[in-house]
């Protein structure tokens, strides 16, 4: 029996990077688009991609349960993101007045921006800024037929709804948390054949949003270039245009780009793996975008499903290879832990006998600085003892220079004896030392100089001999 490793170990790994997931349905007129998006040690990807078509509503429900059962996802929550053509999003503006309870001012008020009611509506606004007088707003909207239909067919596909929200801001959250670092203000372009939706996006708001048609791909060019630029002058420094759809082919991105200073972002620029393009799957991107608050936080908020009916969620999904991956980490370090724990130990210990052999290596220097005093003193003793003693010499000298001769200077060291003086008869003195038994090499350092007294003066030099004098 063959055993395949390379399958093996693929199987393996995939199944240990596996980590949290995240299910997005993108509901249009025509179909539902269902994505499994994953998000493990490798990244986000797009783990499965389905799109079903409404056209049999009654089987729509079976279907849907057999693909979440086939990727293990019965019970996980799901967000639902709807077409735009199927709601609405408008600005509006409420006196400041409103702003205590502005959320029921919003529910009374809603008819008065909106075709329909608040009790017919699934809505939600985001607050754009305030004026001393007014509050401006991104109403945001959605009917409720349509939207029940679906989350329906959800529930009896084992899956809870924790949020609904427009295609719009689906895609934006798509574009926002995966394609790198976005200005503050960007514009969102959607392009489909004959059709156009241009949304403006500033911090975590759409500020903006305006929809169009043309028959002909030149006019459809001309309102575009128009209403980017009118986008672009409103004081918001947008410099990038993200674009998806299956019109890109006929519109002039670079020649738009280059007019307005624009960074162009497409989907394939992406942090995600295994995104279909807009051109083989429509809604493949607005189906991720939802599928992204099932992994953590977005940038754009707003949640349609009022908060009674939304799903709770647990992120993180964590399977027993998860649990053995998170044990072995831990293993690691735990011993990479023990491993500094036994070195800050041992230096621990190496301190401690240090410290202890402290006091005794202070006592051995203190006994090697006695033993250099006494070396020196010795060495000084010695000395002494080598040296002449001066007084014997001083004395025999005394004894043996006549009286005639009187002695001005006597230095003596340990091989030299200098004395200078005067005398009667100066040359008599050179035997008469000679005699002394201490000295050698006995002469006159300089000549003999006679004052007028009849006095002559010397300098006499001689040698040490050493040791004791012979009797």
């Amino acid at each position: 029996m063959k055993l395949d490793i390379n399958g093996w170990w693929q199987s393996f790994s995939s199944g240990l990077l596996a980590g949290a997931d995240g299910l997005g349905v993108y509901l249009d007129d025509t179909a539902l688009t269902l994505a499994h998006v994953e998000k493990g040690l490798k990244g986000l990807q797009v783990r499965h991609i389905i799109r079903l078509d409404r056209e049999r509503t009654e089987d729509l429900a079976p279907r849907l349960k057999e693909a979440v059962s086939q990727w293990g996802l019965q019970g996980c929550p799901v967000s639902l993101a709807v077409s735009r053509d199927l709601g609405f999003l408008r600005p509006g503006a409420l006196p400041q007045a409103a702003a205590e309870n502005l959320s029921q001012v919003v529910a009374y008020e809603l008819d008065r921006f909106l075709p329909l009611p608040a009790e017919r509506l699934y809505y939600d606004y985001q607050v754009l800024g305030e004026t001393d007088t007014e509050i401006h707003l991104m109403l945001m909207g959605l009917p409720r037929e349509p939207v029940d239909m679906c989350l329906n067919l959800l529930s009896q596909a084992g899956l809870r709804a924790m949020a609904v929200e427009l295609s719009t801001a689906a895609v934006a959250n798509s574009f926002s948390q995966l394609a790198g670092k976005l200005p503050s203000s960007w514009l969102l372009l959607h392009l489909k054949p004959g059709a156009f939706e241009l949304a403006q996006i500033r911090g975590q708001a759409i500020i903006a949003c305006h929809q169009g048609r043309s028959s002909s791909g030149a006019d459809l060019n001309r309102i575009l270039t128009e209403e980017i630029g009118r986008l672009t002058t409103a004081g918001h420094d947008t410099k990038a245009l993200c674009l998806y759809g299956q019109g890109l082919q006929g519109f002039q991105v670079t020649a738009v780009s280059e007019t307005f200073n624009l960074k162009p972002v497409y989907p394939s620029h992406l942090a995600i793996q295994n995104l279909p393009p807009e051109t083989e799957q429509d809604g493949a991107l607005a189906a991720v975008g939802a599928a992204l608050r099932g992994l953590g936080k977005v940038s754009l908020t707003a949640n349609l499903l009022p908060v009674a009916e939304r799903a709770a969620v647990h992120l993180g999904r964590f399977s027993f290879n998860n649990l053995m991956l998170l044990g072995f980490l831990g293993l690691c370090l735990l011993w990479g832990g023990s491993a500094l724990i036994h070195q800050r130990v041992v230096l621990y210990q190496v301190n401690r006998h240090a410290a202890a052999l402290e006091s005794e290596a202070r006592q051995v220097e203190r006994q090697l600085e006695e033993s250099r005093t006494l070396a020196k003193q010795m060495e000084n003793f010695h000395k002494m003892g080598s040296t002449p003693d001066k007084l014997r010499i001083l004395k025999d000298l005394t004894q043996l220079i006549p009286d005639n001769t009187w002695l001005f200077n006597l230095r003596l060291s340990r091989q030299n004896l200098d004395i200078s003086g005067m005398s009667k008869s100066a040359s008599d003195l050179i035997p008469l030392l000679e005699k002394s038994g201490w000295l050698t090499k006995t002469e006159f350092a300089s000549p003999i100089v006679t004052d007028a007294n009849k006095q002559e003066h010397f300098k006499i030099k001689a040698d040490f001999k050493g040791g004791e004098p012979v009797s």
